[in-house]
């Protein structure tokens, strides 16, 4: 079965071939340019993904979207997670958290779109942020604060696992799997 993935990000990609290949799942990337909202909650934002997807004429496709939690600070970053990160980088994410908890989540959803069917699956991922920047910090492409995250009962940043090893944290994962049950229940999955 394929399943089209709308989004512009390989890393996210990558994930959704190596997860949902065991379960006879090919991903597929469908480039196309989502306007993300920057209110709301992660799931809605994926919903409200999805929904443009519609618009523009598929019937099968899988859209995503998440963004990183501080307990500092109710609900931020959130949604505008990409958007502060390109404006304060790692230096005024520090600054931020400058004597605050470094207890932070990353909180995601994978949303499906299937003949008609919607869903939306949302996860999360939960840990801290280091207490001080790593020398020569830099951002992994579509993932800047996996440098920065380390999950609970984790003794590493993100950044410093294998692939194998993210898996067993990832939010993004544990949605994906999520879809590829929900998927193999749906009339003409093995088209």
């Amino acid at each position: 079965m394929i399943l089209p993935f709308a989004t512009m990000n390989e890393g996210k990609i990558k994930e959704a071939v190596e997860v949902l290949r065991p379960f006879g799942i090919e991903v597929t990337p469908l480039s196309l340019d989502l306007v993300e909202p920057d209110v709301g909650s992660i799931e809605a934002v994926t919903r409200v993904k999805l929904e443009q997807v519609r618009k523009m004429g598929y019937q099968r496709a899988m859209v995503d979207d998440a963004g990183i939690f501080f307990a500092a600070y109710k609900g931020f970053p959130g949604v505008l997670t990409k958007r502060v990160f390109e404006r304060i980088g790692y230096r005024g994410v520090m600054k931020l958290l400058e004597g605050e908890t470094r207890k932070a989540w990353f909180e995601g959803a994978v949303a499906v779109m299937w003949d008609g069917e919607e869903v939306c699956f949302p996860e999360h991922t939960p840990g801290h942020l280091l207490e001080e920047l790593p020398k020569k910090i830099r951002p992994e492409p579509g993932f800047p604060f996996n440098p920065l995250f380390v999950p609970d009962g984790a003794a590493r940043t993100l950044s410093e696992m294998t692939q194998e090893e993210r898996q067993r944290y990832s939010y993004r994962g544990k949605a994906l799997r999520r879809v590829a049950q929900w998927l193999s229940s749906r009339p003409g999955v093995k088209e």
